[in-house]
């Protein structure tokens, strides 16, 4: 009598015997995930792990995208204060109208009301004071304030 084909897969380093029907479907399963590592690579998805070396550990050599740069956080600490010395060169009623619309988060159509002037007057005078604004920081820029 023909000895059966006996269907064999490694567990944990050694040989185990399975049924047809296992071994086909353990091997399916590995060609798929090798398929998928396969696409990851043409796509350019890459696992930490795979930038792993002698010296680093790819985790530890991916920058942290929740850490600020130091460089950019100056820049915007700079440009901070900068803003808030050329809002505080505008008249009261200027200073009022920005303080209003970008720090307590009033409407235009809210602040107009309050004001006594249309919502139209006081889109205007807000791009106005922009306008204001960037040419003031622009100048303080240039003094290096």
């Amino acid at each position: 009598m023909a000895d059966k084909e006996k269907y064999m897969i490694k567990v944990e380093g050694k040989p185990v015997e399975v049924t047809p029907e296992v071994y086909y479907a353990y091997f399916r399963m590995e060609r798929q995930e090798r398929w998928q590592e396969e696409k990851k690579w043409e796509h350019g998805v890459v696992s930490y792990d795979a930038l792993d070396n002698g010296t680093t550990v790819g985790a530890e050599a991916m920058p942290d995208p929740t850490v600020p740069d130091i460089e950019e956080w100056i820049f915007a600490q700079d440009m901070n204060d900068r803003l808030h010395h050329a809002i505080a060169v505008l008249p009261k009623a200027e200073r009022e109208l920005i303080h209003d619309l970008y720090f307590k988060g009033v409407s235009e159509r809210d602040y107009a009301q309050k004001v006594g002037i249309s919502q139209r007057a006081a889109n205007k005078r807000r791009r106005k004071i922009l306008s204001k604004l960037r040419l003031l920081l622009n100048v303080m820029g240039s003094f290096g304030f």
